[in-house]
């Protein structure tokens, strides 16, 4: 938290056309600089200086709304979820796509083809002419899990020949099992197994896969750690089979009193160089897809409950997933399902959403963004601020600036110098009650319904002088600002 606080400013007030109690000020010494408030409470909010700038010297990847995505577990396809008349489910996937679903997870090796192999659950014809029904009505594209643990290259077969003839365009990529480096700790295969015991396995059954399917990409290998043993090789010896290489991330475990929200929102101090590392790796082997953080959440076995589905997870989110593109990440698979107090996006009670949660927004305000080139947003002063920002070069030449509070009780004034002309902003407000609270979060001013209904009030324009606004920025908040000519 910063110890500076800067002298209440005078202030012209205005009905919001977003209705969040907003304040248009302008601010002594600064022409023209317009300061939006999400918030009329802060008159004993501690306040700090920032300035903020974007560079354009080290891009990212290139941002469209397939870098967002969701991941299920396999066996969900046994609900009446991912089905083409489940309203409330299309309607929040359109609002954040066209994305990418994974189908896979732990579940994917208790599944098999047409239920084969006793002691697992049945994957039937029917569940996935539903999923494809489902991604036909979004247009989401879809990487489809099979089986790896126990199963027979003979089923892998028939079901990727199906699940491709079905999904058509929609499929994205087959992945072959799940969290392989943790098979002899689950007990799948014996404590002598090793990474070239998987890529032995992983080969026989792509090519059967392929053989199969032979339109079909494939991707891998889903680990779990960075552990150099599996995904920094498969991405070398794999190479002329895969097209995506597959990763996932949790901060720590649910299950460990230290996983808190505390330090959720701190930097990951490992993560950048994780990052970076797959992705040299991708790009030494020239992979066409790139790489996706296909497994993602706050933190594993389930997150840690109602902490994992706290509104602070909305603004770590939005962090984690411009820190993924700008280290070489070509998308982003949120893991979720279910309705218990740990993570998930969307809530639901055997398919049906019954809520939606926190990261879900701070999902959604990411997408309303992926718009372009990523880029790093420099923060000048007040260095120990949990504020972080980013922007996106858009291909029609504007330019699109996301900036996060994450500070529980600072309220921030940020100078930004936008770098362009433009002749406003058109700004999208995230707002909660707190970090810590587990419901009540609006976008705009609106709640995302669980119905899949969303009507944010019309965005303040926010105007720019030579370049440069000041945005006023409470506490526990997040903004897209998007230029307008």
């Amino acid at each position: 938290m910063s110890d500076r606080t800067i002298p209440r400013r005078k202030v012209i007030a205005l009905l919001s056309t977003i209705g969040i109690g907003g304040w248009l000020g302008y601010a002594p010494g600064r022409s023209n600089a317009a300061s939006l408030a999400a918030s009329t409470s802060l008159g004993s909010t501690v306040r700090a200086n920032v300035g903020v700038r974007l560079d354009r010297d080290k891009p990212g990847v290139t941002l469209t709304s397939r870098f967002v995505g969701l991941s299920y577990e396999k066996d969900k396809l046994g609900q009446p979820m991912f089905t083409a008349d489940n309203g409330a489910l299309l309607r929040l996937c359109r609002l954040l796509g066209p994305g990418v679903l994974r189908i896979g997870a732990n579940a994917v090796d208790r599944c098999v083809w047409l239920g084969a192999i006793p002691g697992l659950m049945p994957i039937q014809p029917a569940m996935v002419d539903a999923l494809a029904a489902f991604a036909k009505q979004t247009g989401w594209q879809v990487i489809y899990g099979i089986n790896l643990a126990n199963n027979t290259t003979a089923l892998a077969a028939a079901e990727a020949a199906y699940a491709a003839r079905v999904l058509g365009d929609q499929l994205l990529a087959f992945e072959i099992g799940n969290e392989p480096d943790l098979y002899a700790h689950n007990g799948y295969r014996p404590m002598s197994w090793r990474y070239d015991d998987f890529l032995s396995e992983w080969r026989a059954m792509a090519e059967a896969i392929t053989a199969a399917a032979p339109s079909a990409r494939l991707a891998g290998p889903a680990a779990a750690s960075f552990a150099t043993e599996f995904a920094l090789p498969f991405a070398r010896d794999a190479a002329a089979q895969i097209s995506l290489v597959t990763q996932h991330y949790y901060r720590a475990d649910g299950r460990d009193p230290g996983s808190t929200l505390d330090l959720l929102l701190r930097d990951d101090p490992a993560l950048a160089g994780e990052l970076r590392h797959i992705s040299q790796a991708v790009r030494d082997n020239n992979r066409p897809l790139g790489w996706r953080m296909a497994e993602c959440n706050s933190f594993f076995n389930g997150g840690a409950p109602h902490i994992s589905n706290a509104y602070g997870t909305a603004l770590w989110v939005i962090d984690f997933m411009f820190q993924c593109a700008l280290n070489g990440c070509n998308g982003v698979n949120l893991h979720g399902g279910g309705h218990g107090p740990g993570y998930t996006p969307i809530a639901d009670d055997n398919g049906g959403v019954v809520e939606v949660r926190p990261v879900y927004d701070g999902l959604l305000l990411f997408a309303l963004g992926a718009q372009g080139t990523s880029v790093r947003g420099v923060i000048e002063g007040s260095p120990h601020l949990r504020v972080n920002a980013y922007g996106t070069l858009r291909e029609d030449g504007g330019v699109n600036v996301v900036m996060i509070n994450k500070e529980a009780e600072t309220a921030v004034d940020a100078q930004l110098t936008l770098g362009q002309s433009a002749s406003t902003l058109e700004s999208f407000w995230l707002t909660g009650a707190a970090l810590a609270a587990t419901s009540g979060q609006t976008l705009n001013n609106a709640i995302v319904s669980a119905d899949g209904s969303w009507s944010p009030h019309n965005q303040t324009m926010v105007p720019i002088t030579a370049q440069t606004t000041l945005i006023h920025m409470p506490p526990a908040s997040a903004v897209l600002l998007r230029s307008r000519s």
